[in-house]
């Protein structure tokens, strides 16, 4: 019987100076900012796919470059990607696809959460 050789990983974290950008393959799920390490609810890029990315196990020649998300009504350029990394499981309790399914309240973690509102 032939062995199946499929790569169940779907999630990787892309990054910059400032931010963190978390993917579930090529989706934005969750923002946070490196500086506070409060996660960014209302991020623009969330739920925008990104146009480009490495394939997976692929990203050292990625570093440098920008990630475009693109959307119905918005576009997101990040700034130069520094680092690409697995997330931990505890990160990603954070990510926005739990906020919808209502599970971000019983998470202990939550008081973490930032949610700016627009000006």
């Amino acid at each position: 019987m032939a062995e199946l050789s499929t790569n169940r990983r779907h999630h990787r974290v892309f990054l910059t100076k400032h931010t963190e950008y978390h993917r579930r393959d090529d989706e934005c799920v969750a923002v946070r900012d490196r500086g506070s390490g409060l996660w960014l609810l209302d991020h623009a890029a969330l739920r925008l796919r990104a146009l480009t990315l490495p394939d997976m196990g692929q990203g050292e020649d990625f570093v440098g470059s920008r990630i475009q998300f693109w959307g119905r009504r918005t576009d997101v350029l990040t700034s130069p990607v520094t680092d690409i990394k697995r997330p931990g499981r505890p990160e990603v309790g954070h990510y926005i696809s739990h906020a919808r399914g209502g599970e971000v309240g019983s998470n202990r973690n939550a008081s973490q959460l930032l949610v700016s509102c627009p000006a």
